[in-house]
């Protein structure tokens, strides 16, 4: 088991199979309740995840004379909602855990977000251990601070701060994740790549050494968000049209992001991305909608913002290609984001 560099507060731990052992054994060890008997943990799960791991993830707390619950949340990112949180706070509030119980987050980057979020506002914040079964929430969930919740068919419009006790990340979960919903985890470490290291590109697929990995991703989210943290919200504006406008069903969070990310890139890397899209299953072009339909939600969105100008993220190619954030008024950010809607789009 090793320790990773997460940047954050709280530690990082990386090893096969760990999550299998050591998360009851952590919780053990820094749990201030001292009669085991009347120790409460939950665990928030969806039911495909569980279906594979839950009774194998149990077992070790039952080893150890306790026994946790299940809650189980089906939340892909269509349910990443407030009413996945209040289903959550029925079971809480039934079993009367309390600020001296846990909670932990068994899946992927939905499941990561609703139990962080009712774990910290659910009586004055819960413990939490951060259980990542996805390459999305090993790599982006586990470090961003936040937890986020759509709301009225946008995309993390709820957010509050959160801070986990700890976070597993057990290479494991990778085998057994959903073809669909690996790119939402590729996606992430693209935005990482496109942003600060191209390298991260040469082994996203099958990652020789996770931990090193993980530690390379880590260490590129800590240089972006040095220089300024708005850089990480590339793509998040025609990522959140796309996936607005299918209600979540169409596409997922990564398809959408990688799309997203495809048409901004200047016309250089454009062509090399696509390759790599291919090889991980990524969509390159926009399917079954035309660009002038998520054009139209994404200004519907910006129109009602109410704003004169906006902050976008943009590449600088006249300044030896960089990433910069512009402040532009609403009808030059409306143009950029028509370019770029059109070069992913097969309908105009």
């Amino acid at each position: 088991m090793d320790i990773l560099k997460s940047q954050r507060e709280y530690e990082c731990f990386c090893g096969s199979g760990i999550a299998f052992d050591y998360a009851a054994s952590y919780i053990l060890e820094h749990t201030t309740v001292k009669d085991l008997s009347k120790l409460k943990i939950a665990v928030v799960s969806d039911r495909v995840v569980s279906g594979y791991y839950y009774n194998r993830f149990e077992n070790q707390f039952i080893l150890r004379g306790v026994k946790p619950i299940l809650i189980p949340v089906e939340c892909q990112y269509s349910g990443k909602s407030l009413s996945a949180v209040d289903s959550v706070y029925k079971y809480l509030t039934d079993f009367d855990m309390g600020a001296g119980d846990w909670l932990v987050a068994l899946g992927g980057g939905g499941i990561q977000d609703v139990t962080a979020f009712s774990s910290a506002v659910f009586n004055g914040g819960i413990n939490i251990l951060s259980v990542p079964t996805s390459l999305e929430a090993m790599t982006e969930c586990a470090v961003s601070g936040k937890a986020m919740l759509n709301s009225a068919g946008h995309k993390d419009e709820i957010c509050t701060r959160i801070s986990y006790n700890a976070v597993i990340c057990d290479p494991t979960f990778l085998s057994t994740v959903p073809a669909k919903f690996r790119s939402n985890g590729y996606a992430t470490v693209i935005r990482y790549a496109i942003l600060d290291d191209l390298s991260l590109l040469t082994d996203i697929l099958e990652p020789s050494n996770m931990r090193e990995y993980l530690n390379r991703v880590y260490a590129s989210r800590a240089r972006i968000e040095a220089i300024d943290p708005r850089l990480l919200t590339l793509g998040d504006e025609i990522a959140g049209a796309i996936e607005g406008y299918f209600r979540f069903m169409n596409y997922s969070s990564g398809e959408a992001l990688a799309l997203s990310l495809i048409g901004a890139v200047d016309d250089k890397r454009r062509e090399p991305l696509a390759k790599i899209y291919s090889a991980l299953g990524l969509p390159v072009k926009l399917k079954d909608v035309s660009g002038k339909m998520i054009y139209k939600t994404l200004c519907d969105r910006l129109d009602k913002m109410s704003v004169s100008s906006v902050d976008l993220v943009d590449f600088d190619g006249e300044s030896g290609g960089r990433w910069v954030i512009r402040n532009v008024d609403i009808e030059s950010a409306k143009e950029i984001f028509s370019k770029r809607i059109a070069l992913i789009s097969e309908k105009v």
